[in-house]
């Protein structure tokens, strides 16, 4: 067993430039109603889907994602580094192709055929696009969900750009390894091949200015109107602790060395065991400083090394660092900061997650934070 795979084994481990930010990836679109459940839990996660699916028809959505050049840079020289070795003259599917732009890759490089799947829109544009660069005799657009989508042979590659924010949001990977083991041939390959999730103690300067914004705002009202309103002030700043946000992190404000939450073989791991994630950490602060957050990001390898990185080192992607706020609490040099977190599909909307994380500072109370990680965590750029 590999040591990525004794991660997910373990107890408890159950679609270029500067940080573009002009449209938000979703795991719901808010102009579909949802209030109709007719049929019970399929009905309802049927509408869910739509109103995900509905979500990617969205031009603009797939221009954040393309004009984020770490993103598609890396996918880019993934595919032509490996073109000899995996794509020249083999199959290939793209799952939840969006533009096409990863499967015309696919075709440069290549690539005897290439199934695009999108269940969105989307892929009306997507089969336009591909006919516009003369790559309609070796790519096929299919419009449907992965999991319904028969394709007429195995393949011997595996692309999609299945990550959400916090790696796992949007739930798209499952549709991926359901491809992966119905179409995939033995010795074939994925694109990406693993993913690891890391958590570091963070002090991010953005949540302390906003606190202290928001709390001046409401008491500074009593002298402008001359009414009392403090009482929202601590409201204010509690509400804006309880919500998951998706916003950069400055490397310096990074207090720990990061821990992996989650090491995803890509080739073995399953559904089942992304339905929920569990893992116990200690971490150790950098200097004297003041915890006010968790922070998260992932990182990406495809076949031959290259990797995706979402890290605060490096350059800025689309998906940003992913921030749990926590009470302030000042830290020493090495203080210690131990617990959980663990990672949860939604029951009500499989889309979302549910992020709990119990902790203690200094061997400390022992604290508990439940967030909820849904379309609200992308709404919050203060």
């Amino acid at each position: 067993m590999s040591e990525m795979e004794a991660v997910v084994a373990a107890p408890g481990i159950g679609a270029e430039g500067t940080q573009p930010l002009t449209k938000k990836r979703r795991a719901s679109e808010n102009g579909i109603a949802m209030t109709e459940m007719k049929n019970g839990i399929d009905e309802k996660a049927r509408v869910i889907d739509e109103s995900y699916f509905a979500s990617y028809s969205d031009i603009e959505l797939h221009r954040t994602m393309i004009e984020d050049s770490v993103r598609t840079n890396a996918y880019q020289q993934a595919i032509f580094q490996n073109m000899e070795e995996d794509i020249r003259g083999k199959v290939v599917v793209d799952v939840g192709c969006g533009t096409g732009i990863l499967s015309m890759f696919c075709a440069q490089a290549g690539a005897k055929m290439v199934y695009a799947i999108d269940a969105s829109k989307i892929a009306g544009h997507a089969k336009q696009l591909i006919e516009a660069n003369g790559f309609k005799d070796v790519i096929t657009v299919l419009q449907g969900k992965a999991e319904e989508v028969e394709l007429p042979e195995k393949v011997d590659i595996v692309v999609s750009e299945w990550m959400g924010y916090m790696l796992l949001y949007e739930t798209m990977l499952p549709s991926v390894l359901y491809v992966r083991d119905k179409w995939l041939k033995p010795g074939g390959k994925m694109y990406p091949e693993r993913a690891v999730l890391y958590m570091a103690l963070g002090e991010a300067q953005w949540i302390t200015k906003y606190e202290e914004g928001t709390y001046d705002f409401w008491i500074s009202l009593n002298h402008i109107y001359n009414l009392d309103m403090s009482l929202l002030a601590d409201h204010a700043v509690a509400r804006y602790k309880d919500v998951v946000h998706v916003h950069m992190v400055a490397q310096e404000d990074v207090l720990s060395l990061p821990t992996p939450v989650c090491d995803l073989n890509l080739m073995t791991i399953t559904a089942e065991d992304l339905r929920s994630m569990s893992r116990s950490f200690t971490l150790f602060s950098m200097g004297s400083r003041r915890l006010n957050s968790m922070v998260l990001w992932f990182d990406v390898w495809f076949p031959g090394g290259l990797k995706l990185s979402t890290s605060p080192d490096n350059e800025d992607t689309h998906w940003q660092n992913t921030v749990l706020p926590l009470a302030t609490v000042s830290l020493q040099q090495d203080t210690q900061v131990k617990g959980e977190l663990s990672i949860t599909q939604d029951l009500i909307n499989h889309r979302f997650l549910n992020v709990d994380l119990k902790y203690s500072v200094d061997k400390g109370e022992e604290i508990t934070r439940c967030f909820k990680m849904d379309d609200n965590c992308n709404d919050n750029d203060f």
